[in-house]
């Protein structure tokens, strides 16, 4: 492995220790969570910054609080990581207020897009408008699909002002190329969306993430429940070499797999899988020579598809531990 790709993952699996002190409560999936949003920025995770930010959401917050379900951890982070965290928190309230009536529904994934907006806080009002004009477009499309996660993907839309005449048909291209070979469920339909963010062709992104992922295979890790799948989208449109990058990922489960916290008991193999291939993902974002808007835009993206999808599979796990 390239020394920059092993010190990310370390520094990954030491967040991971970090936050867990903080977090016990929280799944180890949102704990991985936190790491990697971190890694996008190429933090480490600072106690005490962490529990400042928890400490403001608590005193700013009530018990019953959609800002205490299972974005918590990640918005300590978020927080704490401002020295005026406190007004990041009323930045997030004000516009989770405007995403409610704007017609979404109060759901885990309304407050991590509440934080999303916080960037365009000025002109939080539009962007929430917006985002439901994008949010009842996808619904229109794709109906069953579309579910409270696709709140973040919405806001993310509105963010950047994407037209939507471009925008959908690109995605309705890509899913046709991906959901016949991966089915028409949701980590199509996100990797669709992260196909659809990019400027490049989208039925030679759709074919490119086909590829990756055969080449993922042929690297030695074989995976069934394509939660990598957006993640490799992503990476197809970062124009990374296919053969260099499966083999880096594959290297980079593999570690994973041999490190306290990581092993086949205590995270599964489509987890660890997903766990390596945003590590990758973050190493060519921040190694990418991109002017500063197009960084922007990416990262943004990279970090609506980590939770998204991550905080899908928690909700999901959990509804079906219940029954």
């Amino acid at each position: 492995m390239q020394s920059a790709a092993i010190r990310r993952t370390e520094q990954f699996i030491e967040n991971k220790r970090r936050i867990e002190r903080i977090f016990r409560m929280s799944t180890p999936q949102v704990q991985c969570l936190c790491a990697l949003l971190l890694g996008i920025d190429d933090r480490d995770a600072d106690l005490d910054s962490i529990r400042r930010g928890k400490k403001i959401l608590k005193k700013n917050t009530g018990i019953f609080s959609a800002f205490r379900g299972l974005g918590m951890a990640p918005a300590a982070i978020k927080i704490g990581a401002h020295e005026d965290g406190a007004l990041r928190l009323n930045f997030a309230k004000d516009n989770q207020r405007k995403l409610k009536a704007a017609g979404f529904a109060p759901t885990d994934y309304l407050c991590p897009a509440a934080f999303l907006m916080a960037k365009a806080h000025d002109r939080a009002d539009a962007v929430a408008k917006s985002a439901r004009e994008h949010y009842l477009e996808m619904r229109h499309a794709h109906r069953v699909l579309t579910g409270g996660e696709d709140v973040m993907f919405a806001v993310l839309f509105a963010m950047y002002d994407t037209d939507r005449d471009t925008l959908f048909p690109r995605a309705d291209t890509a899913m046709e190329l991906l959901s016949g070979r991966f089915g028409r469920n949701n980590m199509s339909q996100m990797a669709s969306f992260a196909i659809a963010f990019s400027e490049q062709p989208a039925d030679a992104l759709a074919l490119k993430t086909e590829r990756l992922y055969d080449a993922v295979r042929e690297a030695g890790e074989k995976n069934r429940e394509m939660l990598d799948l957006p993640l490799l989208a992503f990476l197809a449109g970062m124009d990374m070499p296919e053969k260099e990058t499966a083999e880096l990922i594959a290297e980079l489960s593999a570690y994973l797999r041999e490190q306290k916290g990581f092993s086949p008991m205590r995270i599964g193999r489509s987890q660890r899988l997903v766990y390596a291939t945003a590590l990758a993902a973050i190493d060519a974002l921040r190694s990418a020579p991109l002017s500063e808007s197009d960084y922007a835009r990416k990262r943004d993206l990279l970090q609506t598809l980590l939770m998204s999808g991550i905080l899908l599979f928690v909700v999901v796990s959990m509804a079906a531990a219940s029954h």
